[in-house]
């Protein structure tokens, strides 16, 4: 038994765990599970528990998609999901109950269509053996229920502005509390533009540790606003006249102590061939960065949300941005609902693949790149459609996954146009 398995057993054992959860991340990076006994869980984890492989598929809503590989092309048929020791924690809002993330398998061999192992599935392709590194940026927006809508927990812009950010600090002061006990390194927060728009800073690490810190800290915002009656959003652009929730992603890779990506303030040539890799695939990066018709709305011209495939030197109009300081590669394409297994994992395929043929990227934009280099698909018809043609990326991450994700992604589509929204009976009832 590892260390780590037998540091998990001991502390069920020994800490008053009565329940274990067996958690992991949708397709969408919702966290589903069951709930066991911690009895059951210590006779059964080394084996695996059964669970239902369309569950990996299902719409945020729980639709179920046709021709993802995980019905009827398996009879909606039971996985096993295997619990992985490492990620073991207590929940830090109960005291008699831990978790631990775990992967799928189905008839004895992993589950490539699950995101978790798609992220090891990419980075077991590393031939550079570079040690990578990621740190997660997620905007989202505080808000309170009211009998018609919701509304902000700040009554306006208030970025940065210190009496805003006091407003908050109930929130902040619970989680940075539970964070503590979650594992997860949080050291700073700060009021973004939009009204009652935040983003909490938390440690780097590892691409797989740092997914599943990601995946933690977004259900760990959720639970915290459950506790205080509001509703923290990571959803894209809840508002069509505030700033949107954007997921910046930066990576970093290290051969031992050498920062392989840094040359003299400015990027080296595996530096600028990432970002070359990044840019050949920056519509695919879309698609997967962009999870829903929603996220869409996001992408501006001139604005800070990306809206062409362009990279620039601490430049926040471009897609790709890199910032000062330690040499690193910012990925700015996605938004904040995207699911962190698939937003880290494609970043670093991407990147790879731009390492492996030299890619050069064109020259870095100063300013506004808007008709200056090309757009960012614009719909996720668009976009679906770029990651089903995008061959090598398929091959890198794997085809089983862009099935699943591009199945359940218009699963979701065909539910929003059989829906009628109060917008078209305005526009239309009286006028048509």
């Amino acid at each position: 038994m590892s260390d780590a398995s037998a540091e998990m057993v001991s502390r069920i054992e020994h800490d008053d765990i009565n329940h274990v959860f067996i958690e992991f991340p949708d397709i969408n990076g919702i966290s589903r599970s069951k709930q066991l006994a911690a009895d059951y869980f210590l006779e059964n984890w080394e084996d695996g528990f059964a669970m239902n492989l369309l569950l990996l598929a299902q719409t945020p809503r729980n639709d179920v998609p046709d021709g993802t590989g995980f019905g009827a092309e398996i009879n909606y048929g039971d996985g096993v999901v295997h619990p992985d020791p490492r990620t073991f924690s207590v929940i830090p809002w109960r005291n008699d109950a831990a978790r631990v993330i775990c992967d799928f398998e189905h008839e004895g061999k992993v589950v490539n269509g699950a995101p978790r192992t798609v992220l090891k599935r990419v980075l077991d392709q590393n031939k550079f053996n570079f040690n990578f590194y990621v740190g997660s940026e997620l905007e989202f927006y505080l808000l309170e229920e009211t009998d018609k809508d919701y509304r902000p927990t700040t009554a306006d812009n208030h970025e940065c502005v210190t009496w805003a950010t006091e407003e908050v600090s109930p929130f902040y002061n619970r989680l940075t509390k539970l964070a503590a006990n979650y594992g997860i390194d949080i050291h700073s927060l700060q009021h973004e533009h939009g009204a009652g728009q935040l983003e909490v800073l938390f440690d780097y690490g590892r691409p797989l540790a740092q997914a599943d810190t990601t995946f933690d800290f977004k259900r760990l915002v959720k639970q915290v606003g459950r506790d205080q009656n509001q509703w923290p959003t990571f959803m894209a652009k809840p508002y069509g006249n505030r700033a949107g929730n954007g997921y910046h992603l930066h990576v970093s890779a290290f051969n031992d102590d050498v920062n392989v990506f840094a040359d003299d303030g400015e990027l080296s040539d595996h530096g600028r061939h990432f970002v070359g890799g990044l840019i050949e695939h920056a519509d695919s990066l879309a698609a997967l960065g962009t999870p829903n018709l929603n996220g869409f709305k996001r992408y501006e011209p001139g604005s800070f949300a990306p809206y062409t495939a362009s990279w620039g030197y601490d430049n926040r109009m471009t897609a790709i941005r890199i910032p000062p300081g330690v040499t690193r590669i910012e990925n700015r394409i996605a938004s904040a609902d995207a699911n962190p297994y698939l937003v880290i994992a494609s970043t670093i395929a991407a990147g790879l693949h731009g390492l492996q043929e030299a890619i050069e990227p064109s020259e870095p934009v100063n300013g506004n790149p808007t008709r200056r280099r090309p757009n960012l698909p614009p719909s996720p018809e668009l976009a679906l459609k770029a990651l089903e043609n995008d061959k090598t990326l398929s091959e890198i991450l794997g085809p089983e996954i862009i099935q699943v994700y591009t199945a359940a992604k218009r699963c979701e589509l065909r539910a929003f146009r059989n829906h009628v929204t109060q917008w078209e009976r305005d526009q239309y009832v009286k006028t048509l």
